[in-house]
């Protein structure tokens, strides 16, 4: 994911705090050196806790930054969805994004390195401490390099605020261009359901959880009956006016099932929770709605049907099994008069229910 603005004002206020109570400690410590050498047993305490609080610090908001750079580099692009990336987004685009994620790569190793450094001549000035006594005239030098530090160390984050700023506000509006990249390369322009690619992927992620012991699921082939004559005789506007209500029938219908799709012309393809026979039931309801009531298009109302074969997975080796099955109860519902729901159980498709006769449209 990207930089959370969140996340970075959280940092900056947190390392706002640290500086502060580090430079007033630094500043009681500069008082106290001043003045008698009794309060000089107070500040040694504030000093070495200023140390070690810079360290926590640094050490923390290094890890972090390193952490976040890191995560947004393994997954600004999805595994699943690299394919995808490589087809949809220009070439110069996809250049632009790499750049940018190199980049936050370099700061956040530059940043590492300095944050060493940091590390190291605190942990040299704690051991200062701790071999002079109080009294040692070193003891101001070592004040003016933790002020020095102090200073640098802001300047430094500031710099690399303002660099993951910018970068943040680019990775941004990349990240919006590929989410339109990838609902584009998974989506049906016309029906707005998804497309055959998309169900493809769908399938076999299910699948091969299935063969691992995951659970089971139903494939349903759904194909609009004569949709062809539909065509014909009211024109091609209206066949796309009735499979946009039928794609909306569908996910109306629909809408707790796993996948709805477009699976290519007037054929659709949903993925369903099992078992088998009470999917088959789910679609023969729908079936026989769209049957008695028709399409309420924006000029006419049309009368139309759809026949549909399901199947499950059962001891395959492919996904492309399940879909085969489907297809042969589908098969069995438009050769058998059509307007029906035909589910495969492995040995042969099976009518659902009591059609109706058989519409010529």
């Amino acid at each position: 994911m990207l930089l959370s603005s969140s996340m970075l004002s959280l940092a900056v206020i947190g390392s706002e705090q640290v500086w502060m109570t580090a430079s007033m400690r630094v500043a009681l410590w500069a008082a106290a050196s001043d003045s008698s050498a009794a309060p000089l047993s107070i500040s040694w305490p504030l000093l070495i806790i200023s140390a070690i609080g810079i360290l926590v610090f640094t050490f923390g908001l290094g890890y972090v930054l390193g952490k976040r750079t890191s995560k947004q580099v393994r997954h600004a692009v999805p595994s699943d969805t690299a394919a995808e990336l490589q087809r949809a987004i220009e070439p110069a685009e996809r250049q632009r994004m790499l750049e940018l994620l190199r980049e936050i790569g370099t700061w956040s190793n530059e940043y590492s390195g300095q944050l060493s450094e940091y590390q190291n001549e605190l942990g040299e000035l704690s051991r200062s401490v701790q071999q002079n006594s109080g009294s040692d005239p070193k003891i101001g030098d070592t004040s003016e390099r933790i002020t020095m530090l102090l200073q640098q160390f802001m300047q430094n984050s500031g710099q690399l605020q303002q660099r993951l700023d910018a970068a943040e506000f680019q990775l941004e509006q990349k990240t919006r261009q590929i989410e339109c990249y990838l609902n584009e390369a998974r989506t049906d322009s016309l029906t707005g359901l998804f497309n055959r690619r998309a169900f493809d992927q769908r399938l076999e992620e299910l699948f091969r959880n299935y063969r691992r012991g995951g659970r089971s699921f139903v494939v349903a082939l759904i194909d609009i009956d004569h949709f062809k004559m539909v065509n014909d005789t009211h024109g091609h506007q209206t066949g796309d006016a009735a499979l946009q209500a039928i794609s909306n029938l569908l996910k109306q219908c629909l809408s707790e099932t796993l996948m709805v799709s477009r699976f290519g012309g007037e054929e659709f393809a949903v993925i369903m929770d099992g078992p088998l026979l009470s999917a088959a039931r789910q679609l023969d309801t729908i079936r026989r709605s769209l049957c008695q009531r028709g399409l309420e298009l924006e000029k006419m109302k049309l009368t139309t049907s759809m026949s549909v074969g399901l199947s499950e997975p059962m001891d395959d080796a492919s996904a492309s099994s399940v879909v085969r099955r489907a297809d042969e109860a589908l098969y069995a519902a438009k050769n058998f008069g059509r307007n029906r729901v035909y589910y495969h159980d492995g040995r042969e498709p099976t009518l659902v229910g009591s059609p109706e006769t058989a519409r010529n449209l």
